[in-house]
């Protein structure tokens, strides 16, 4: 009575299933105004709340047919270490499958801020003059409550947003908050250790618990470099559709500026100077063994004269406080042609090239390379 034997029936059986998903959403504006704050005028928050619920059937009951009990050879049922009947699905082994098992039934809430500021024009005489800046763009906050779960019914709660300071600086963030209480107890070892507890940390009077952050930003010196690098790309692309055609060199112009768009040199740029800074901290669940990760690179570039341009890539690495990869590389416009010279001065990968090559797009192939890479012990 022991042994499963396991059969294959050909046939043709329908299957259907289905779940119920219902959602709302709105907006709630308020609005501040400032009359003794300078140029400060006013400030507007937008909040955008919104609430999904779902709900799936189980679909592996007996009575709807497409599940059956495992049985021995002898007809007895085959019974889990759970002390329940094991199942098996009748479309087990088909090429498209059957329904999944079990129910679900979750609802997922959300709330959107946006928080503009309205500011006087500092150049206009008359007063009148005025313009929005975006204080926080879209600091959103998430979780789901699964109603069916034994314990632990609310996931850890997640946000992220992104604040723009001026022109120049944003800073985008994110995170996750634990809202479950821990207790200190003692592993089967007797050494001390950390875990949760289903009851929510407001109950005790505390905040959920963070346990990750991280932001980043960057920064440029000379924000039209940017501009003028996109300008080029918009431009073919407008010119192009103006032709109501694109044209094969133009395509192939488009498609070598988006594999590589550092490789385009815009001597009409006399100089910029760009950096970029990441943080994260990460923990357990419990808040325990939290780690900070920091990076930070920076870039640059700048004119010697109108047909030479040298440009530098580097990092610093503050596990090991020293820079991380480094690359240095000095451009030529030889009117018809280009020259580039890279060099990687020091670390694992210490290499150098140089290319002489044709501007022309149809004839990217034609060109003279030296190069040199760590695997040959430069």
């Amino acid at each position: 009575s022991d042994q499963v034997v396991t059969d294959t029936i050909p046939g043709f059986k329908r299957n259907a299933e289905y779940n119920i998903n219902m959602g709302t959403s709105t907006k709630i504006y308020s609005t501040a105004q400032f009359t003794k704050f300078g140029n400060f005028k006013a400030l507007r928050h937008v909040m955008t709340p919104s609430v999904n619920f779902s709900y799936r059937p189980d679909f592996s009951t007996i009575q709807r047919g497409y599940y059956k009990e495992s049985r021995y050879t002898d007809g007895t049922r085959v019974i889990g270490s759970d002390g329940r009947p094991l199942t098996y699905s009748i479309f087990e082994g088909s090429l498209y499958g059957g329904p999944g098992a079990g129910q679900s039934a979750s609802i997922s809430f959300g709330l959107d801020n946006t928080v503009e500021a309205k500011v006087l024009t500092p150049k206009d005489t008359t007063g009148k003059g005025e313009r929005k800046i975006p204080v926080i763009q879209g600091l959103s906050i998430n979780g789901t409550y699964n109603f069916l779960a034994k314990s632990y019914k609310l996931t850890p709660l997640s946000f992220s947003g992104r604040s723009q300071f001026s022109e120049k600086l944003g800073i985008v963030y994110n995170g996750t908050l634990n809202p479950y209480q821990t207790t200190d107890s003692l592993d089967a070892n007797n050494n001390p250790t950390r875990r949760l507890i289903d009851r929510y940390t407001w109950q005790a009077g505390q905040f959920p618990r963070l346990t990750s952050f991280g932001f980043s930003f960057n920064y440029s010196l000379n924000p039209e470099a940017l501009k003028r690098r996109n300008m080029n790309e918009d431009e073919l692309r407008e010119s192009a559709s103006k032709l109501g055609a694109v044209t094969k060199e133009q395509a192939d112009a488009l498609a070598m500026v988006s594999r590589d768009p550092n490789a385009f040199v815009d001597f009409k740029i006399p100089w910029n100077f760009a950096f970029s800074y990441a943080f994260q901290y990460s923990a357990l669940e419990t808040g325990q063994n939290g780690s900070v990760t920091n990076t930070l690179n920076f870039n640059g570039d700048a004119n010697i004269t109108s047909k030479w341009k040298v440009q530098f890539s580097s990092g610093w690495d503050f596990k090991a406080n020293k820079l991380s990869y480094t690359t240095l590389a000095i451009y030529r416009d030889l009117h018809c042609w280009d020259m580039s010279v890279n060099w990687v001065p020091f670390g694992a990968y210490q290499s150098y090239s140089v290319d002489i090559k044709v501007k022309a797009s149809v004839l990217q192939d034609l060109k003279l390379s030296k190069r040199k890479g760590y695997y040959t012990r430069f």
